[in-house]
């Protein structure tokens, strides 16, 4: 059988799971009843802009229907309304980097989780998509207190799947051989498996490692015919940053990575580099962010609209000091020459530290250590998020026609980044969820 008619057959077999464009999930009707009102709120549009005080946001049928100065804007009769004086307002973040693993009960609550600190989204990088599936839909609801759920299929070379990571991932099958954790190579017809990772789903391809440049240049394109998004380590090993962001992929993971654009040579296959104890270590005391290779990097990746997913907070947990205090480096340089940045975490549910989701640490970090204002902070955890699912037509920003996915805070987190954690009340397609802080591990 060829690669054509096998994967055709998966095709028609994932086909039931999902029928809607991948990176439109679909909005569900909002419950019927009266609209909604925040009234004599700050809010922080998601824009990047100066926030907007003492606002009346009016929602109807799960949708923002006004936004204007609360002493101008009328409350529609009838109206359920939240008096939010000394609140703030912002889009439902995003964690736009995340690993929920195979275990429903784990993911379910850690959606959960998730949701009850303001993160209404989330976009998991590696895992099982199958899963993902079945569960996506749900977390789509109003009424479920759940992060909407958005996910990849990952390709990388046949070298890479080896990785024991993976097992627990594919139902049983070998890594390499479902249609969200694939095998590529020179010979695979690519837009076939963009048909297939499609049916199950996905928003968008991830590539991961062991492909040939020539093999990484072709495969934004499968995507793009698709409707799917590309997504991408900087080093593909053996291909380079430059290779990648040439390709056309659209966001870009992980800034301590973009150091091999310097190297003399790069490592063969994920497992022989930067990742384990063998094969050279990453050249970071030798390539300085501002050198030219580095610099001519992030010029292309602006020239072109190449958007980075920094992953600052999660350096010191994989990788070494130096890598760090690069990444933290880069992902400024970054933020200066106007590359957009999305918030992710690439961490998982075990990684919390003071049990608040993992992405409050990489907005700070953002902030902290990588120079960015706390509303180009939160622009990254909302706005970009939304651009790199491709779903900035419905969420991302406060804004009429907008759904209505929204957080509500105490205070100014404009002043004081931290003030983000302080949720009150997550606003999910127009349905109200108030909020009582509870840890990850004691619900």
């Amino acid at each position: 059988m060829t690669i054509r008619a096998a994967t055709g057959l998966l095709l028609c077999a994932w086909l039931s799971v999902a029928a809607t464009p991948a990176n439109r999930q679909p909005v569900a009707p909002a419950p019927a009843g009266a609209p909604l009102v925040l009234a004599n709120v700050t809010v922080i549009d998601g824009r990047g802009g100066a926030p907007h005080e003492r606002q009346t946001v009016v929602i109807r049928d799960g949708r923002i229907a006004l936004l204007g100065p609360s002493a101008a804007t009328r409350i529609p009769p009838g109206a359920q309304v939240l008096d939010l004086a000394g609140h703030t307002v912002l889009p439902g973040l995003i964690d736009g980097h995340a690993h929920l693993g195979a275990d429903r009960p784990a993911i379910e609550k850690y959606l959960a989780f998730l949701f009850n600190g303001g993160i209404t989204s989330v976009r998991d990088m590696a895992g099982d998509s199958f899963l993902y599936s079945q569960l996506a839909p749900a977390a789509q609801e109003a009424k479920r207190p759940m992060a909407r759920l958005y996910y990849a299929a990952n390709w990388a070379g046949p070298s890479f799947w080896d990785d024991r990571r993976w097992v627990g991932s594919t139902q049983g099958k070998l890594p390499g051989h479902v249609p969200w954790a694939r095998e590529i190579t020179a010979a695979t017809e690519l837009r076939a498996e963009a048909a297939a990772a499609r049916a199950m789903g996905v928003t968008g391809i991830k590539v991961y490692s062991d492909i040939a440049p020539d093999v990484v240049a072709r495969i934004s394109a499968a995507a793009r015919a698709f409707g799917l998004k590309t997504w991408s380590h900087p080093a593909v090993f053996p291909t380079r940053p430059s290779d990648v962001v040439r390709s056309g992929v659209d966001v870009i993971s992980h800034a301590a990575l973009f150091v091999w654009e310097g190297a003399d040579a790069l490592p063969t296959t994920y497992h022989s580099g930067v990742h384990t104890d063998f094969g050279p270590p990453a050249p970071y005391a030798e390539v300085p962010v501002t050198s030219p290779p580095i610099v001519r990097v992030l010029d292309a990746m602006q020239q072109r609209g190449t958007m980075l997913d920094a992953t600052v907070s999660t350096i010191p947990f994989s990788l070494s000091q130096p890598a760090a205090e690069w990444g933290y480096q880069f992902t400024a340089l970054a933020r200066r020459m106007g590359i957009r940045v999305v918030a992710g975490t690439d961490r998982d549910a075990l990684q919390t530290t003071d049990g608040y989701p993992t992405l409050f640490e990489e907005i700070e970090a953002l902030v902290s250590r990588c120079g960015f204002s706390p509303l180009e902070a939160i622009t990254a955890a909302t706005r970009h998020g939304a651009l790199a699912l491709g779903v900035e037509a419905d969420y991302g920003t406060v804004e009429p026609g907008k759904v209505a996915d929204l957080v509500v805070v105490r205070g100014h987190p404009q002043a004081d980044i931290r003030r983000l954690r302080d949720v009150t009340h997550v606003i999910k397609m127009g349905q109200v969820h108030r909020v009582s802080r509870r840890r990850l591990n004691n619900p």
